[in-house]
């Protein structure tokens, strides 16, 4: 029976140490504070702020490869165009969505149907890091762009810019997680735990406290010990 109490005890420090929780419910993060991975920025640019969720965030994840893939394994939804599929990026995270009034350099407001590719003015704009580690405009679409470990990619929407919108935030601070106000990221990177920073500034943590981590551990460890008293009257 100590057997399976000392492995219940190690799944629940385990526990705890995966979702770097201490008694503060402080974020364990990479040992130099940047992502470990490729972070990905979506950049609503020129449309409204949105609510977590469909906002602007800044996300981190271990995979790399294909700009496409590395977008799938953040959880960015994307939508494609009828008429070419995800060659072109339509629309990121629902936005802007079918009934959404895009408001165009003119005045005029049009909707996006994604049945064929989005205007030059008004469009989901690609990022890479240039040598120099600042953003450069990408020129060609998410299955041809690789990115590697310690990279940044970015998603920005951008109306009346034929080159697009330089995203907000830059690489550096992508990598960092350092996020302007009304913007959500993931802390710590890699997880689908979410610490956003409110249009006042203020930070809510969504994460889950270490009392939820904790009882959770308690009932592995009380189904441990169950198992282990079953087994024994059993061999008696």
């Amino acid at each position: 029976m100590r057997r399976f109490v000392g492995a219940a005890t190690a799944v629940v420090l385990g526990a705890l140490g995966l979702t770097g929780l201490g008694a503060t419910g402080a974020a364990a993060a990479p040992a130099d504070g940047a992502c470990a991975g490729v972070a990905i920025v979506v950049d609503l640019g020129d449309l409204p702020a949105g609510d977590a969720g469909n906002g602007s965030s800044v996300r981190c994840v271990p995979t790399t490869g294909r700009a496409l893939d590395v977008l799938r394994a953040a959880d960015v939804t994307l939508e494609g165009t009828a008429q070419m599929g995800l060659a072109f990026v339509c629309r990121v995270d629902g936005r802007p969505a079918a009934d959404e009034a895009v408001t165009m350099p003119d005045g005029s407001t049009r909707t996006e149907t994604c049945r064929r590719t989005p205007p030059a003015t008004a469009y989901w704009s690609l990022w890479t890091v240039g040598d120099d580690g600042a953003w450069r405009y990408a020129t060609t679409g998410i299955g041809d762009i690789e990115l590697a470990s310690g990279g940044a990619f970015a998603l920005v929407y951008s109306v009346g810019r034929s080159e697009g919108r330089t995203p907000a935030v830059t690489p550096a601070a992508a990598r960092a997680g350092d996020v302007p106000a009304g913007w959500s990221s993931q802390s710590p990177f890699g997880t689908t735990s979410v610490v956003r920073t409110g249009a006042d500034g203020v930070v809510h943590d969504d994460r889950p406290g270490p009392a939820v981590v904790v009882g959770v551990g308690l009932l592995v460890l009380l189904g441990a010990a169950g198992v282990a008293v079953r087994v024994r009257r059993a061999r008696r």
